[in-house]
């Protein structure tokens, strides 16, 4: 299994334990959120969607506890995918069972086939099933249709929920000077309907959408939940280990439901009836927008009563301000918002990035490392990290400096073991004369004491 794969996996965990990393919890309510989490369909990085037992999460919550992040990666198997404990006839029915009936359980498949007398009772482990379906591609099951209920709802605590959203603008006059569609993206506080961070700009990637949400937490600390829809800069793995590093529990909509996120909608209908219809005709240049953006804010929005709270967001986030959490103790919120990519270094040292060639540490040739680096700042080379830890700085490839560059002895460490005593050599000569030396008679010692 790749980095990766296993990285995706650790954040696909971490969403499962949801607010157990991050919430105010009272006696009892880690077991209540466990038994509830286990009764639920959770959809794998794959898009395959599994159960999960109490145990399991259980043991991934106090591994995130005891070692972070890191913790929740699997460390893999070298068989996967093969059973050597399951015959590969019996393998093949397996497959065949479930795919008839996708939503047929491990517990049943294996309870099917004792029945029909293909495997005695006990030869079948629920593991060694779950992998063969899992490397036939076949171990999801789907989900039942179901109505989703709708509620009207509200955090108690100011940073308990910070809710992200774009929504799209007036025409602008960009940096460039040039005309371009606005983007107003924001993250609101749930609670006391404070708008942590809200700014007009040119664009509404994964860069834009990540810089808002450090300005909140610049501000006012890590949220302990952010609930965003599934926009492509919400899913980005980016926004994922971001949220991860903050403790930030990440939640996302389902595609297309837009009611899910009321709270920032009605905020965006705020906006576009009391600030936007009241701009002038002839576009604005981005700063100009933010600056009636965050006039109207100051003196209209947070300074008046809200109609769900029923208090003032200003006041009511500033009455609050002892419940924001701050930014964990060495935690640099620079390298917290890094992107991630992954690369293999080629054979003359250099990976690919950013339509160019970088060169790194000549040890790393064939190995796969990660390039962290800042998106908003084109000028800075990443940085490469080895297994999550920082291993060294790039720098750009110089292929005329490097032909006069003398070469050195790279020596990679040799595993030291213990020798195992065996001789190639000699034993292939013992078994040569072996075989062309005549073997003595054997004396029948027997016969002769007869004689006698």
């Amino acid at each position: 299994m790749d980095d990766e794969r296993r990285q995706a996996i650790a954040l696909w965990k971490l969403g499962v334990l949801g607010p157990l990393i991050s919430a105010r919890l009272e006696h009892g309510d880690v077991s209540a959120y466990v038994r509830d989490a286990a009764t639920r369909l959770h959809r794998m990085p794959d898009g395959r969607e599994v159960r999960l037992s109490e145990h399991a999460i259980e043991a991934w919550l106090y591994a995130y506890r005891h070692g972070g992040l890191a913790a929740l990666m699997p460390k893999g198997r070298d068989d996967r995918g093969k059973s050597r404990a399951v015959p590969k006839d019996v393998a093949a029915l397996l497959i065949r069972a479930k795919a008839e009936k996708p939503r047929r359980s491990v517990n049943r498949l294996i309870k099917l086939m004792v029945r029909a007398k293909v495997v005695r009772p006990g030869q079948l482990s629920r593991s060694s099933v779950h992998r063969i379906l899992q490397a036939a591609g076949v171990s999801w099951r789907p989900a039942r249709g179901v109505v989703q209920e709708r509620r009207s709802f509200i955090t108690e605590f100011a940073g308990d929920l910070c809710v992200g959203d774009s929504m799209h603008g007036p025409l602008a006059v960009g940096p460039a000077g040039k005309l371009g569609k606005s983007y107003l993206l924001t993250q609101l506080d749930c609670a006391t309907r404070y708008a942590m961070h809200s700014y007009f700009a040119a664009h509404e990637g994964a860069v834009d959408q990540e810089y808002g949400l450090k300005q909140a937490v610049l501000r006012y600390g890590p949220p302990r939940a952010y609930y965003v829809d599934r926009g492509p800069a919400y899913i980005a793995d980016s926004l994922r280990w971001t949220c991860g590093e903050l403790g930030s529990h990440l939640l996302h909509t389902e595609s297309g439901d837009c009611q899910a996120k009321g709270v920032i909608e009605r905020w965006h209908r705020t906006v576009r009836e009391e600030l936007l219809d009241e701009l002038p005709e002839a576009p604005l240049t981005l700063g100009e927008l933010n600056s009636k953006l965050w006039a109207w804010l100051g003196a209209e929005y947070h300074a008046r009563k809200h109609d769900t709270t029923g208090r003032k967001p200003h006041e009511h986030f500033l009455e609050q301000a002892d419940h924001l959490r701050a930014l964990q103790p060495g935690k640099n919120l620079d390298e917290v918002f890094l992107h991630r990519v992954s690369r293999k270094v080629r054979g003359d040292g250099t990976v690919r990035f950013g339509g160019g060639m970088l060169e790194v540490r000549p040890e790393l040739v064939g190995k796969k490392v990660q390039l962290r680096f800042d998106p908003a700042d084109p000028d800075a080379r990443p940085k490469v990290f080895v297994h999550d830890q920082f291993f060294c700085d790039t720098v750009p490839l110089d292929r005329l400096a490097n032909n006069g560059r003398a070469r050195r002895r790279i020596h990679l460490p040799v595993p030291t073991l213990e020798p195992t005593g065996l001789d190639p050599l000699g034993l292939i000569e013992a078994e040569h004369y072996h075989r062309g030396r005549p073997v003595p008679p054997v004396a029948d010692h027997a016969t002769h004491e007869e004689d006698e």
